[in-house]
């Protein structure tokens, strides 16, 4: 059962809400590093059933600062995703950030957030910059987190599109909730709620994007490898994600044929990333146009004479995470590709039409 304190806070342009269970050090570390990097907040702080030691801790930081900061208090662990609720009901700003309290902020990362957002009204949900989306800094210290958010500067206002966000640190825009709702409660504890949320934004829709110049270290699961059957819920989450928005594939393209490019519209490859799939790409310059290119789950590979070997190998060496799909346009590599297909998992298409492609993406997705 919850129980709510009875501070009123003062609207803001965007609400911090903060799951919390446990872990009193990262949980003073992040609300620290809020304080000092953030300006225009509150914060709606979950506490989610947490020991002596953490109560204390937030106590005290709620009268510290009783004009920016809301206290909800839960008797038991209600889960990531119910206490993140919680704080979207809550919450009356026009701009919604969810964080995690493993996270650490750095000057600017909401403003830059919230910068990119506005500049377009389709842009539903943003992340930060991060080691969890590929970007480390050099140590995990202090002073290299700030260096690596230094570093970033030049990327402030440019943004690559998401097909998915991650809920570590996400900002939401109001209008997305209204239209979509909640964080799906059936996801239990946690894992995947974000995702799904993510396509059904997309499918009302919004864009998901990453905001190169904002940056927020996190530290990745603390919480959540605490919990008992945390890997056994993580698989019944994933079979919950692939039974509604099927799985994701790990596609391979491949163009090097002289001549006109082939008749693969641009806008189905956009409609796949949006859907969630990744792409891998190895063709020649311009063969792919931006609006592909600057997903984030889209990128080049085997560039160089010997594309043909590096194609080949990075299908044959790929096991936990194998290539689902192979479009090629290649007689060599297609005819590798089939003879070894005891030792792969991906599907070999040769120079497949828009309508092929699609209709393969569909039945391999939606298989068990």
């Amino acid at each position: 059962m919850a129980r709510r304190s009875l501070t009123i806070v003062p609207s803001s342009a965007c609400d911090i809400i903060i799951p919390i269970w446990n872990q009193p050090a990262r949980t003073r570390r992040c609300l620290e590093s809020v304080r000092a990097t953030t300006q225009d907040y509150r914060l709606l702080l979950i506490d989610n059933g947490s020991e002596a030691p953490t109560r204390q801790l937030l106590d005290d930081a709620a009268r510290a600062d009783p004009e920016r900061m809301q206290l909800i208090r839960n008797a038991e662990n209600l889960g990531f995703i119910k206490a993140v609720n919680q704080g979207l009901r809550a919450s009356a700003a026009p701009y919604v950030c969810l964080l995690n309290n493993d996270t650490v902020t750095t000057p600017g990362w909401l403003e830059e957030m919230l910068r990119v957002m506005r500049q377009d009204p389709s842009i539903g949900l943003v992340n930060p910059n991060s080691n969890t989306l590929g970007c480390a800094p050099a140590a995990a210290t202090p002073d290299g987190i700030r260096a690596c958010a230094a570093s970033l500067a030049p990327a402030r206002g440019t943004t690559r599109e998401m097909a998915m966000t991650v809920g570590f640190c996400l900002l939401i825009r109001r209008s997305v909730l209204n239209a979509v709702g909640l964080l799906d409660e059936r996801y239990g504890m946690g894992n995947f709620e974000d995702a799904d949320l993510s396509l059904r934004a997309v499918a009302a829709g919004y864009r998901c994007v990453q905001a190169l110049g904002a940056y927020v270290y996190h530290e990745e699961k603390v919480s959540f490898k605490q919990q008992p059957r945390w890997e056994a819920a993580f698989r019944d989450n994933q079979r919950l994600f692939h039974q509604r928005w099927g799985r994701p594939l790990r596609i391979l393209w491949e163009f090097h044929q002289p001549g006109p490019l082939p008749a693969i519209d641009a806008g189905l490859f956009v409609q796949l990333l949006r859907q969630g799939h990744w792409l891998w790409y190895s063709a020649g310059r311009g063969a792919l146009p931006e609006e592909v290119t600057r997903f984030t789950t889209a990128g080049p590979i085997a560039a160089g004479a010997r594309w043909r070997w590096r194609c080949l190998w990075y299908v044959l060496k790929r096991r936990k995470k194998p290539v689902h799909l192979v479009a090629s346009h290649d007689v060599a590599l297609t005819r590798w590709l089939r003879w070894l297909r005891p030792f792969h998992a991906a599907a070999v298409l040769w120079r497949p039409t828009a309508q092929e492609l699609e209709a393969q993406c569909r039945r391999l997705s939606h298989c068990p």
